[in-house]
């Protein structure tokens, strides 16, 4: 990897641990520590802090950082192939702004940025293996349609959403032919679907995050609900991030990459309040797992839920988790494209009018009584929502265990306010290293309550290595290393606890077995389980062996009842 001269190297941006390395000049070796780190260090989420003001008002308030203050970066791509194809890049004839003000005849807004910008650092090696002659990244911004994404019938926005798509894609090619009568080169990744999931689930499946891009290009900000806001097109838009082999001037960078002084996300906090999931919170974290298992439920977790139901589960059983309607919204979605199930975040978003909004008491009203409510309402208590099975979740919907959904009322149309339970385990690792660090967004806050926890993982074999997990105000951190006097050390074969989370390990007869030892406060090792459940919580085998054992006590029960009857 050869770094342009008049740019900083990528290992100028290799995190706090790498800058402490090389203070005086001399790195130290790497010393392999497991198959997914070839070059002796794990990639954490804990080495990359957020690149940019973090939105909301509850940073450093709480022990544990926020999941959304951190990037989360792929794993050594050398695990994955470590082969190295030497750089080219390409002087562009032209300047940056030459080539904005060119793009923006089609494009609605247009941003240009260096492959070494630090809040792309930990990415730099995935863009490269996509195109190993990256230089420079061109982001393009295009505008949705308002009143679609607004739309309570979500087919209109989703249309919408691809539509979109389609022409951010042909924006990329007539880019691609631009840069090449340049002399140049380049390619488009993906906006969205296919992503690498063939390779990397339930990892990070995207090489290059495009908001990041385009915050870095000074085109908006990343806002509390995750979205990209636009000071003209607020959440409405979709971007897409052209690969090129074309260098600029240092000054056209600089010009480039002049960060947003003002800030779009207002704080109002209304996508926290449409949220059907609660996945949004005001304290600035994001329950990434909350979103993913209800937003993208036709797509790749009710497939995989669909597929082990259908494998491992009994008739009865397979009734109580499968509607006819839930089977057809799948169908659908793999038929033609994959139909997302909410979009309040964008549609009760209001950037693009934050001044009206802020300044105007009648403008706020109008808006929380046309859209706000109305979204709400629609995706709360008319439309079925899918949550994730915890005793918090079953308690407060009042779902019986051997249950997975609330009662369809048969006097109204649709599954109105239906409540679908979804299990995280069903989301396996195939690594130690993935495993480890999806954990914290596994966690489940609100069965931790105030738990103040912290863990030590010391796994030996060949994926061996340290972890450290702490738990306080409702948050969990996980990262690769020690942690001072942990209430609870966990010793043992990292495929033995990798096997746990697949559902193919008994963590207790493990124990028994002397495979799993524990040292510390073990008293406190079931209430780190409880709000650890989607991690590596029961196993579908234990799962079926409980249900069995319930069905036999139930049909003890009925024969002796039958029996006192006669």
């Amino acid at each position: 990897m050869i770094p342009h001269a008049n740019a900083p190297s990528a290992t100028a941006y290799r995190g706090a641990a790498d800058a402490a390395d090389a203070g005086d000049g001399h790195a130290p070796p790497r010393v392999p520590v497991g198959p997914a780190t070839p070059n002796g260090r794990r990639n954490s989420s804990a080495d990359w802090r957020f690149p940019f003001p973090v939105p909301g008002r509850w940073q450093g308030k709480k022990r544990l950082p926020a999941n959304t203050e951190m990037r989360q970066p792929w794993v050594d791509i050398d695990a994955y192939d470590a082969t190295k194809i030497p750089p080219r890049f390409v002087r562009s004839p032209v300047t940056a702004d030459e080539i904005k003000r060119h793009l923006l005849t089609f494009a609605d807004d247009v941003g240009v940025v260096s492959i070494d910008h630090p809040a792309l650092a930990h990415e730099l090696d995935e863009i490269r293996y996509v195109y190993p002659h990256a230089r420079s990244l061109i982001v393009l911004i295009a505008e949705s349609n308002k009143a679609s994404m607004q739309s309570r019938y979500l087919p209109t926005a989703n249309h919408e959403l691809y539509a979109t798509e389609d022409r951010l894609f042909k924006w990329n090619h007539r880019t691609i032919r631009y840069l090449k009568s340049l002399g140049g080169d380049g390619l488009t990744t993906t906006i969205g679907w296919p992503q690498e999931v063939s390779q990397r689930w339930p990892d990070k499946i995207w090489p290059l995050s495009h908001k990041l891009v385009a915050q870095a290009a000074g085109l908006g900000v990343i806002g509390t609900s995750r979205n990209f806001l636009h000071p003209k097109f607020g959440a409405y838009c979709l971007i897409d991030t052209v690969v090129t082999n074309l260098e600029f001037d240092v000054r056209d960078y600089a010009e480039s990459q002049r960060l947003l002084e003002w800030n779009p996300c207002i704080e109002c906090n209304l996508c926290v309040a449409s949220c059907p999931t609660e996945a949004i919170r005001a304290d600035g974290e994001f329950d990434f797992m909350a979103c993913y298992n209800h937003t993208y439920r036709d797509s790749i977790p009710g497939f995989l839920d669909l597929a082990r139901d259908l494998a491992e589960a009994k008739p009865r059983r397979f009734e109580h988790r499968w509607s006819d309607a839930e089977i057809a919204a799948l169908w659908q979605s793999m038929a033609f494209r994959v139909e997302y199930r909410c979009f309040n975040c964008v549609a009760t978003c209001p950037a693009e009018i934050h001044e009206a909004f802020h300044s105007d008491k009648a403008e706020r009203a109008r808006y929380v009584k046309e859209t706000l409510k109305p979204l709400t309402y629609t995706r709360t208590e008319v439309e079925e929502r899918f949550v994730i099975d915890t005793p918090s979740a079953r308690e407060r919907y009042d779902i019986p265990p051997g249950r997975y959904r609330t009662a369809v009322d048969p006097a109204r149309p649709g599954q109105r306010g239906v409540v679908r339970l979804v299990q995280l385990h069903r989301m396996r690792a195939t690594n130690v290293d993935t495993m480890m660090r999806m954990m914290q967004y596994m966690f489940r806050p609100e069965e931790a309550g105030d738990l103040d926890f912290t863990c030590q993982f010391e796994f030996s074999g060949e994926a061996g290595g340290q972890w450290a997990m702490s738990i306080a105000d409702e948050r969990c951190n996980v990262r690769p290393g020690c942690v001072d006097a942990p209430d609870l050390t966990v010793r043992c074969d990292g495929r033995t606890y990798l096997g746990i989370q697949q559902g193919d390990v008994s963590p207790v007869l493990e124990l028994l077995r002397g495979g799993i030892r524990l040292e510390g406060r073990k008293e406190r090792c079931r209430r780190r389980r409880r709000g650890e459940r989607g991690v590596s919580g029961a196993s579908p085998r234990r799962v079926a062996t409980r249900s069995a054992l319930r069905r036999r006590g139930r049909r003890k029960t009925r024969s002796r009842a039958t029996a006192r009857r006669r």
